[in-house]
């Protein structure tokens, strides 16, 4: 918890921004942006997206190191998985890595725990597909 703190004023003192100018970016209260620097609070998913947002970073940026490193790259597939070359592509792309961290996250859930992101992403995926709906004026 305290890592992910450290990059966020780490990276928040490189952009020469205050904890208030990320508060209002993020409509985080500037109290809950010091405890999350301090490793006090563990910020939400959407928090996280919001930070990683303002600070102008994907939120894979946040991911441990040690997560980081441990992910597949197209090479170390050769010879396990015959993988179709838009596969490899998406795999060796630096754009893609929050993607992968997260897919190498979801990996090592539980069943429960899977089957509670899986219905979260489905009602996200709802929930934007209606407002999509909306905003079309139908």
């Amino acid at each position: 918890m305290e890592k992910l703190g450290y990059k966020i004023r780490l990276l928040r003192h490189k952009r020469a921004l205050t904890q208030q100018e990320i508060a209002y970016r993020t409509g985080i209260s500037t109290p809950h942006i010091s405890s999350i620097e301090r490793g006090e609070r563990q910020p939400s998913l959407e928090y996280a997206i919001r930070i990683a947002e303002a600070l102008g970073v994907p939120v894979g940026y946040f991911a441990d190191d040690a997560e980081v490193s441990t992910l597949p790259d197209a090479e170390s597939y050769q010879g396990i998985v015959d993988m179709p070359g838009y596969l490899q592509s998406f795999i060796t792309r630096e754009s893609s890595q929050p993607y992968l961290i997260m897919a190498h996250r979801v990996s090592r859930l539980d069943e429960a725990d899977y089957n509670m992101v899986c219905a979260m992403i489905e009602i996200m995926t709802q929930r934007k597909r209606l407002k999509n709906f909306t905003d079309i004026g139908m």
